[in-house]
């Protein structure tokens, strides 16, 4: 324990790294009714017609054909999750600690309630509903003709859906976006931390440029990445009911070994 006390860093990102590897096992595991998720995300596909905003087909369909937009959005689909997520979290961690921890809670918050999500209401993303999706897995139904294509497949060298990522990925987790919801956190956790005008450029223009990420790969749909909103806003206000938790309530969830050390003992001069 003293060790670990004196070692906060390493304890920290040991500590969250590990409850991120669970969260992706436990994601990766839950993948076993494809019907069910092919069912929901046609679901979403009706619900989104009926409020008017189902457009992806069309975003997809905009970029068809031009080399250069469709490996820039592959590319901000990849590179800017877990590559950007990860360096902020340094940052933060070292240079703005009250703004990491309140980031931090956020994000094991919102994985926790996605799981759960993702166990209960399992959802195929737009990509696999086609013919070759549907034949991926098994599903003896006539595909719908949306006109997706699965961008990542077919123009990029690197994808999350990797044969050595096979354990950590469920293809069935579409709904909710925690792709655009954590890309939002993460931002919001740059502008907490600067509040200037870059802070609020980068919690805007990063879960923007997301959202255009995972729909025009054909990774998630638009609904996907309003639930995911939903999820980590849900995640950050638990996140913050803890942080205001009076401070020995707050320690049970804090191990010792994470609390914040205390303030060097000063000496008051002789007179």
């Amino acid at each position: 324990m003293q060790w670990l006390a004196r070692h906060r860093g390493v304890t920290e990102f040991g500590i969250v790294g590990l409850c991120l590897l669970i969260y992706f096992l436990v994601r990766g595991n839950v993948v076993d009714r494809p019907l069910t998720a092919f069912e929901h995300a046609i679901d979403v596909v009706a619900l989104e017609r009926r409020l008017g905003f189902f457009w992806e087909p069309a975003w997809q369909r905009a970029i068809q054909g031009d080399v250069v937009q469709i490996h820039f959005w592959n590319y901000v689909y990849f590179w800017a999750h877990a590559p950007v997520i990860v360096p902020i979290a340094f940052w933060l961690y070292f240079r703005h600690r009250r703004e990491y921890t309140l980031i931090r809670n956020a994000f094991l918050f919102s994985a926790l309630i996605g799981i759960c999500i993702y166990a209960i209401y399992p959802t195929a993303p737009p990509r696999l509903l086609t013919a070759e999706g549907y034949a991926e897995f098994g599903v003896r139904l006539p595909p719908p003709q949306y006109g997706f294509a699965d961008t990542m497949r077919a123009y990029s060298n690197v994808s999350y859906q990797a044969e050595s990522l096979r354990p950590f990925v469920n293809p069935f987790a579409a709904m909710p976006s925690l792709h655009f919801g954590w890309a939002f956190l993460i931002g919001l956790g740059v502008a907490l931390a600067l509040r200037n005008a870059l802070g609020l450029l980068t919690v805007v223009a990063l879960p923007l440029l997301m959202l255009f990420g995972i729909v025009l790969t054909a990774n998630h749909f638009i609904f996907d990445a309003v639930a995911g909103l939903g999820v980590v806003l849900v995640a950050l206000v638990a996140a913050i009911a803890l942080e205001r938790l009076p401070e020995r309530h707050r320690k049970r969830f804090v191990p010792p070994f994470l609390r914040p050390a205390p303030p060097p003992a000063t000496v008051r001069a002789r007179d």
